[in-house]
């Protein structure tokens, strides 16, 4: 019982070793919710703000949402994709090539049909993989229909999508740090337990230990049964793939219409 309590007790250290770390100076990241399309009423805006302000803050990254009518009469320059448009928002609200997702809803494409785009920058173009993207946009588009739910229930679908996608970026020196910290702690408690042994002697043999009588083997048989093998192919992640937009920054990303 000793032995699991303290066990358990390590392995509570090993996390708390992880939390405790001290924190270093981390860039500041923004967010913002830009609903030009009007498809949000006060307290629908409110809720995903908070939402985005949260994603933003886990992932450590610059992320938008952005809804418009249609791609005309923007304040910047872009070549009239939904994907160019995505990606010059991004370059003007937080620069070329920072860390970064933009979520852009265009309510008429130009073709009678709506878009969802989602623009990546900077390490966000690794972090968030072509597979994911289309995992997220599936999640949305099939259980959080805006024909059927809203566009509140729609948008909160895909950035609580993206916080689950996007992992936090952890600094290289992190690990080695918490295995020092681990590493201090066990050994405390090893020198701990170690004070608690001191009438226990070494022995040279394991005599002491048999029950006499009590290791006489009378027959013995090894029968071969039969083996079985299967194996399962590791489902590869497909990347991500990247693009120049009009403005020179580097980005990934892709959309769906429906």
């Amino acid at each position: 019982m000793t032995k699991r309590l303290f066990a358990a007790l390590f392995a509570v250290m090993l996390i708390l070793s992880v939390a405790i770390l001290p924190a270093s100076a981390e860039a500041t990241y923004g967010y913002k919710l830009d609903d030009a399309a009007d498809v949000l009423n006060a307290n629908e805006e409110s809720k995903l703000l908070s939402t985005i302000q949260d994603v933003s803050e886990k992932c450590k990254c610059n992320l938008a949402f952005v809804t418009v009518k249609d791609l005309n009469g923007a304040s910047f320059s872009h070549n009239g994709t939904t994907r160019d448009y995505a990606d010059m928002y991004y370059e003007t609200a937080y620069g070329k090539n920072t860390d970064g997702i933009v979520v852009l809803l265009v309510l008429n494409n130009g073709k009678g049909k709506r878009d969802i785009y989602i623009s990546t920058s900077g390490k966000c173009i690794k972090r968030l993989s072509d597979s994911e993207r289309e995992s997220i946009f599936d999640d949305a588009l099939d259980n959080h229909s805006p024909d059927s739910k809203g566009y509140y229930d729609f948008l909160n679908a895909i950035a609580v999508d993206i916080k689950g996608a996007v992992v936090p970026h952890v600094k290289w020196y992190m690990l080695p740090l918490s295995f020092l910290i681990a590493f201090g702690i066990a050994m405390l408690i090893l020198m701990f337990l170690k004070k608690q042994l001191k009438s226990v002697e070494m022995q040279r043999g394991a005599v002491n230990y048999v029950r006499p009588g009590s290791m006489n083997v009378t027959a013995a048989r090894d029968s071969y049964l039969y083996s079985t093998v299967s194996r399962t192919a590791r489902p590869k992640d497909s990347g991500s793939s990247s693009h120049t937009s009009s403005g020179g920054g580097s980005h990934g990303g892709g959309g769906r219409s429906f």
